[in-house]
């Protein structure tokens, strides 16, 4: 009776052990499920996260280029403005589209994590930080929107000083060249005596007898520059004239110019010193 007892005994506790061990297995199988979700909870949300963050930053690198074509296009034309602001506000759209996707990702995260029963400070920490990235972007773009919307206007005022600028130099230039003509340019009459005196053109002083004797040709202190021909001294460094040289008035330095007669019965007068030669303006050359 005893033997059947014990007997009874060790089979119940046999059917015990099983029945716990049993328990055992199927518990710890459901922590290997668990931990498994967990894991895949992670690695899925870790791998939005990062591209979500890839996404954020080729943003960056758009916006470098629109910069660098906002930059290079302020100097413009007037008229190709407007195809350039159509161009660039098409890629700033395409930003914002792509931020405004991404951030309802972000929103979509949030929710998964407080849904999610376990708390993921590293994730959230993460998924806070991607949040303030998007609105830092946002920023950015805004402010280059506003940039390009002024684009217009500064190209006007750019293109409006450049027109000034280059206005400026012309004006400058021509009073530079007018300046230059009227200091290189010279005046010379040629003619026989006695008609230069009638023109008014030389005159005798000094001598005696009534000028008879002993007086000097000189140019009148009174004439009419409307008889004399300009001549650029910096382009020419010869006159030729009709006949042969008598005299110039007034006086040079007689190193300074040569006279030479032609076969054809003209005169050539060659300056080979224009600094000495023309220290006076007005030059009258008397032919015989």
């Amino acid at each position: 009776m005893q033997r059947n007892i014990w007997l009874v005994t060790v089979l119940l506790l046999m059917f015990a052990g099983c029945g716990k061990q049993n328990e055992l297995e199927q518990r710890n199988k459901e922590l290997q499920q668990q931990l498994a979700e967990k894991d895949k909870f992670i690695e899925d949300v870790t791998s939005t996260i990062n591209d979500i963050h890839n996404t954020i930053e080729s943003t960056w690198a758009m916006e470098k280029g629109v910069v660098q074509q906002t930059v290079s296009n302020e100097g413009a034309k007037p008229e190709n403005v407007a195809e350039i602001k159509q161009k660039i506000f098409d890629r700033i759209t395409a930003m914002h589209n792509l931020l405004s996707e991404n951030r309802k990702r972000v929103v979509a995260l949030e929710k998964k994590l407080k849904n999610a029963g376990t708390e993921y400070a590293g994730l959230e920490k993460m998924v806070a930080d991607l949040k303030q990235n998007i609105e830092d972007r946002d920023k950015a773009i805004a402010d280059l929107n506003t940039r390009v919307q002024g684009l217009e206007n500064d190209v006007q005022q750019k293109s409006q000083t450049i027109a000034e600028r280059e206005k400026t130099i012309a004006d400058r230039e021509q009073t530079i060249g007018e300046k230059t003509k009227q200091l290189n340019t010279v005046y010379y009459v040629a003619g026989k005596r006695d008609d230069l005196k009638k023109k008014g053109i030389i005159a005798d002083e000094g001598g005696f007898l009534w000028g008879l004797l002993g007086s000097t040709t000189v140019l009148a202190s009174k004439f009419d520059d409307e008889q004399f021909q300009p001549l650029d001294k910096s382009a020419e460094d010869s006159i030729q004239v009709e006949g042969r040289i008598e005299k110039i008035i007034p006086q040079r330095d007689e190193t300074s110019y040569i006279k030479e007669q032609s076969g054809d019965g003209r005169a050539v007068l060659k300056i080979v010193r224009p600094d000495a030669f023309w220290r006076e303006n007005h030059l009258v050359i008397i032919t015989d």
